[in-house]
């Protein structure tokens, strides 16, 4: 008796937490965190390693952009979807993301280096400041959040890196990063 209830229980959370996802949620095909501490962590760890290519694979959420889309029922989604749909929507989203990519190269090649006279290894994160949050778009799942990550870079100097993400399926994406960092 016991292992019926018990299997019974167990298909009973299965089909709730199935219920609670959402079908267009492909998870293997974004790059998600389960909390922000993680994906703030992981931001600046990218920062103080000077490691370009991982700030850029944590921003690599195209494919989610478009199962967004996908999921939203309003009519600005429906006009998105056909514009991205168009040749003109195609090449202003592949310049969009180009501009992105050369954002980030600026950031660690000319920004980082000309703000930041010290060892950047010495930075560590010392709070994560919600800023604003908003629905991704009308009848999306999803919401658009900013942040701010605080660092203290070791020398009593703090400064505030921007990020924007997306909250969908209980999971963080990165989608956005600024390309400078603020001295507070």
């Amino acid at each position: 008796m016991t292992t019926t209830f018990k299997v019974s229980f167990t298909l009973l959370l299965l089909s709730l937490f199935t219920a609670c996802s959402d079908p267009n949620y492909n998870g293997d095909n974004y790059v998600a965190f389960d909390s922000m501490d993680e994906l703030s962590h992981e931001v600046i760890e990218s920062i103080k390693n000077n490691d370009e290519k991982k700030l850029l694979k944590l921003l690599d959420n195209n494919a989610l952009i478009f199962d967004l889309l996908t999921s939203a029922q309003g009519e600005d989604a429906s006009k998105t979807k056909a514009y991205l749909m168009t040749p003109e929507g195609k090449r202003n989203f592949s310049v969009e993301q180009m501009a992105q990519k050369q954002r980030i190269n600026a950031f660690f090649s000319a920004a980082l280096p000309s703000q930041i006279k010290i060892n950047k290894a010495a930075f560590r994160t010392i709070g994560l400041e919600f800023a604003h949050e908003q629905p991704y778009s009308e009848g999306s799942p999803a919401l658009l959040q900013s942040y701010q990550i605080r660092i203290d870079n070791g020398e009593d100097q703090t400064y505030a890196y921007d990020i924007q993400v997306i909250y969908w399926n209980q999971k963080y994406h990165l989608v956005e990063a600024a390309g400078f960092l603020n001295k507070l």
